[in-house]
């Protein structure tokens, strides 16, 4: 059989955002946020982007494959919202339409005929697409491969604070089980080692990721994530127009000047839905220092002293704005 030439449609809109970075690092936060600018559609979380560029990065599927999974996706994906089919009406989620300043419009789009005119309406509306994404900076060269005309916004939280709202959530819901995410409500790339399920970061160093206790991986998962991020944020070239860095400390402390870096990043103005997303996300918050270093003691006593010697210098490096530099 000859080798098929996979391809798509071209991809509907211009540009992609997406609200990226580690599990718990502030993503919910900022996210909704954003998607209070001016002409941005709701905040929507995706697995498929996630999943495909790491398989890409690994050689696990061709480049023209995964390109033209992406660009389905996203054709199908912003002409479903536009037709207000598939939207999320869940008024807790962070990406419920409930809370967007087009509520309504999307109440009102439930009863409108599809067809081709939609595809006219998205092309003058030029909204822009907004995707929360996990670790997606690791592989953004990948991005770069499949010619994607993306945005990236970072978001970057203490790692202390990271590891410690990783650990907390996950550790509850499995204190009394042994490790194990042969679970549907587990959505991202696993790998199979010795009968194990694995996280697909964990599969070179299976035997010592498992051996770790609930606290250990999480920083495992943190340190390995943030030494990629690091890395591929440093060989992008022109990063300061596609890659925007925000801290969930300058989000929630310094909103107003952290609000311009995401206007100016995106070319777009805020709303006056903005406050009110500001609002919902309890932004601005205090500083807790209390809470900060009890934080810290506890995950001291569960993390081994090799490891939280690393934690304490990347958490040196944040607090002085470095992480990235």
């Amino acid at each position: 059989m000859k080798k098929i030439n996979w391809s798509s449609p071209d991809i509907i809109c211009k540009k992609i955002v997406f609200v990226d970075g580690l599990a718990r690092s502030g993503k919910s936060l900022v996210g909704p946020i954003v998607s209070s600018f001016d002409k941005t559609y709701p905040l929507q979380h995706q697995i498929l982007i996630d999943n495909l560029i790491p398989l890409l990065a690994n050689n696990s599927i061709s480049k023209e494959a995964c390109k033209t999974l992406v660009g389905l996706f996203l054709n199908q994906n912003i002409y479903y919202l536009n037709i207000s089919r598939c939207i999320n009406l869940r008024p807790g989620d962070n990406s419920s339409i409930v809370k967007d300043k087009n509520y309504k419009i999307f109440l009102k789009n439930l009863k409108i005929n599809e067809g081709d005119y939609i595809i006219d309406k998205i092309k003058k509306d030029n909204f822009l697409p907004i995707f929360m994404s996990h670790d997606l900076l690791n592989y953004a060269y990948c991005l770069e491969k499949i010619n994607l005309n993306y945005r990236i916004i970072y978001v970057l939280r203490n790692p202390i604070d990271n590891i410690y709202s990783f650990y907390s959530k996950y550790d509850k819901r499995y204190e009394k089980e042994k490790y194990n995410i042969n679970n549907p409500r587990f959505f991202s790339l696993s790998a199979k080692k010795n009968k194990k399920l694995l996280p697909y970061y964990a599969y070179t160093n299976s035997n010592y990721f498992l051996k770790l206790n609930n606290a250990e991986k999480a920083a495992y998962y943190y340190l390995h994530s943030i030494k990629k991020s690091i890395s591929s944020y440093k060989k992008i070239k022109n990063k300061k127009s596609k890659i925007l860095l925000v801290r969930f400390d300058d989000m929630t402390q310094d909103h107003l000047k952290t609000l311009n870096k995401l206007s100016k990043f995106l070319g777009l103005k805020k709303s006056k839905h903005t406050n009110k997303a500001l609002k919902n996300e309890k932004v601005p918050r205090k500083k807790d220092l209390q809470i900060k270093m009890k934080k810290k003691d506890i995950l001291r006593k569960v993390i081994r002293p090799s490891i939280f010697r690393q934690l304490e210098k990347y958490e040196a490096s944040y607090n002085k704005n470095l992480l990235f530099k």
